[in-house]
């Protein structure tokens, strides 16, 4: 399962409709308490955080998502090409790579495989 913060704009759209195509079942959720009651009752395999999200606390949040389940992967979507956020963030462990705007759709999923590691989807 694959969570994405939402934030209401197209974005969420394209990533919401991508990872579905490809397979993926996705949740979409709007604010923190969501993201981590999520991360509690059910086996999320992977974050999709957007670090311009209004009203989030990225730090407080990266942190509760490890400390529910360690092994819960995060992929950050940023405004921005710089390291900054990952860097900033990096002792959470989780983070599994950044990706920045504008980005292109084969970039989006090759940086969600990148992120999981290890393959979300089995097929036959």
């Amino acid at each position: 399962m694959v969570l994405v913060m939402d934030r209401g704009d197209e974005d969420v759209e394209l990533i919401t409709s991508l990872l579905e195509k490809t397979g993926f079942y996705v949740i979409r959720t709007a604010n923190e308490v969501d993201i981590l009651d999520l991360c509690r009752q059910a086996a999320v395999q992977l974050v999709i955080v957007d670090t311009s999200t209004p009203g989030v606390r990225m730090s407080e949040l990266l942190n509760q998502i490890q400390q529910t389940d360690a092994r819960i992967r995060v992929l950050l979507i940023s405004n921005t090409k710089e390291s900054e956020p990952i860097q900033s963030w990096s002792h959470t462990g989780n983070i599994r790579g950044q990706l920045s705007r504008p980005f292109r759709r084969a970039q989006f999923l090759g940086s969600v495989l990148e992120a999981a590691k290890e393959p979300l989807v089995r097929t036959a």
